[in-house]
């Protein structure tokens, strides 16, 4: 078994007490028959259980037990076999927190489950942001998000840690936890709301998200008139474009001398798309816009309006995978700026929480 202990450079957190790094450090009170807070010698811990202790310190040692050294194992049920006392002690190898040395202790740790969410906690008040989301990723879920959010939220903050990654954390478990936004890890079922009775369905969500695999899946057939304002706006696919999509990306084009910007002018688009296709009165028209976040006054919608919900790392993940197959003789410069680049995903989707949020306001 590997041992280790935190400290902060060569003191414990404890007593101020300076330890002979590299050397053999032996206790000035050692009873190990005594009371728990009567034993003396000092503390340390193992790879299964390091997380737990980061709040500690921010130097990381390996720790040897000379041979006539003494160890006992304290009781501890919130790390079981995870605290150690000793009263002789060599303290080697040290390195800072980093999320690189964090990662590494993750990958070994064998912890009770609310024990890791309270030490995501302190990875997060140390900055050990890929740390924190890949546990996210691997070990929350809708049925234990609770648990985690109250043991991240029960540990208490002090000056000078990183508030900014804790409050993100927090952010991101809170949007697992609400049953309306879309989160980073986990996919949630579309969410639905009618608002008029107007026969218009809009489809928003994420790149990536699936809106288009879902139109085709669910609207088919000659009764819906299917419009992608893609096909309207980008250059390339409106050169390629036909039907609906091709009229309207010739109406904008002859009408406004410089092209509406969703981003800018998505309002005054989703209205010049309705009264446009006022003339196919006789079919539901099918709006697919990732932009409707973009909105600004939310009371033009009309319709139902549809959020595909698919999780921002999926999203991701199929951008990435479009982008190949589209591009078939990329070179890994091309993919790795393309990567970066679409890494916006991870805060574009708080629009459409945004969005969401005031859809469900609505009356």
């Amino acid at each position: 078994m590997k041992y280790l202990k935190w400290m902060y450079n060569d003191t414990s957190n404890q007593n101020d007490f300076k330890y002979n790094i590299n050397g053999v450090t032996i206790a000035d009170n050692w009873n190990p028959d005594a009371q728990f807070d009567q034993t003396g010698g000092f503390n340390f811990t193992n790879e299964e259980n390091a997380l737990r202790w980061i709040s500690r310190g921010d130097t990381l040692y390996d720790v040897t037990i000379p041979d006539d050294g003494e160890i006992i194992n304290v009781h501890n049920i919130k790390t079981p076999n995870g605290i150690f006392r000793t009263n002789k002690i060599i303290l080697t190898n040290p390195r800072k927190i980093s999320d690189e040395l964090t990662l590494e202790l993750y990958k070994k740790a064998n912890m009770p489950e609310y024990t890791l969410f309270e030490s995501l906690a302190y990875l997060a008040l140390n900055g050990c942001i890929n740390t924190c989301l890949t546990i996210i990723r691997e070990q929350i879920n809708l049925t234990n998000v609770r648990l985690a959010m109250n043991e991240y939220i029960g540990v208490k903050k002090r000056e000078n840690q990183n508030t900014e990654c804790y409050e993100k954390v927090l952010s991101i478990l809170g949007e697992i936890e609400n049953d309306l936004y879309i989160c980073i890890p986990i996919n949630k079922e579309p969410y639905i709301k009618k608002i008029t009775n107007d026969n218009i369905i809009n489809v928003t969500g994420q790149s990536g998200s699936g809106k288009t695999t879902y139109i085709k899946e669910t609207y088919s057939n000659d009764n819906y008139l299917i419009i992608d304002t893609d096909d309207i706006f980008n250059e390339t696919r409106y050169n390629n474009s036909t039907k609906i999509n091709k009229e309207l990306g010739t109406y904008f084009r002859t009408k406004y001398k410089t092209l509406p910007n969703l981003h800018e002018n998505f309002d005054l688009i989703y209205q010049e798309i309705i009264n446009y296709c006022q003339t196919y009165s006789n079919k539901t028209i099918i709006i697919d816009c990732a932009q409707f976040h973009e909105i600004k006054d939310i009371s033009i919608l009309k319709g139902t309006i549809i959020v595909i919900r698919t999780c921002i790392d999926e999203c991701y993940q199929r951008c990435l995978n479009r982008w190949k197959s589209n591009n078939p003789n990329y070179s890994n410069e091309e993919f790795s700026k393309y990567k970066e680049r679409k890494k916006s995903l991870y805060t574009w989707y708080k629009g459409t929480n945004t969005l969401l949020k005031k859809l469900n306001n609505l009356k």
